[in-house]
């Protein structure tokens, strides 16, 4: 049978040792989607539409980033509890897999997020967020004029 599992058969230490090397790359989150849902101390939070409200906003406030500190410090711990129940519990590789998603998913919110606390790239965001109709972007003029140029050029 070699590398391959029973069903229910608990994951090998090379198995679990692979998604942990996963788990651990410095881009193993992009991609991935925010979970919809996740439980926190018991209680179901909502956290892609929580995650999108936050992206979307118009304006960040102070307190706002204060929010934001306190909710990638819940991220960070279940974060973490997803890595550990990887790390040492006793699960299969649908389940395993499962909870490397759910890592992943957790992380690509605190990356989100972690952007919008810094003052210099919360105003890069800003500056080129497209928000209502007949606004245009920064970068769909840079794109714009880049298009423009190379047009330009095949013509030359």
């Amino acid at each position: 049978m070699g590398e391959r599992m029973k069903k229910n058969e608990e994951i090998s230490a090379r198995e679990r040792e692979k998604l942990l090397k996963r788990l651990h790359s410095g881009l193993f989150w992009v991609g991935e989607e925010i979970p919809y849902k996740i439980v926190i101390d018991g209680n179901e939070m909502h956290l892609h539409e929580i995650v999108w409200e936050i992206v979307n906003k118009p304006r960040i406030e102070i307190s706002d980033v204060e929010s934001i500190d306190r909710l990638l410090e819940i991220l960070y711990t279940k974060e973490k509890e997803y890595e550990e129940e990887l790390e040492h519990g006793h699960v299969n590789s649908d389940e395993a897999n499962e909870i490397c998603e759910k890592a992943a998913g957790v992380r690509r919110a605190i990356m989100d997020l972690k952007e919008l606390t810094i003052s210099t790239k919360r105003k890069a965001i800003f500056k080129c967020r497209h928000i209502c109709d007949d606004v245009e972007t920064c970068e769909w003029d840079c794109l714009a004029e880049d298009l423009k140029d190379k047009s330009r050029t095949k013509k030359s």
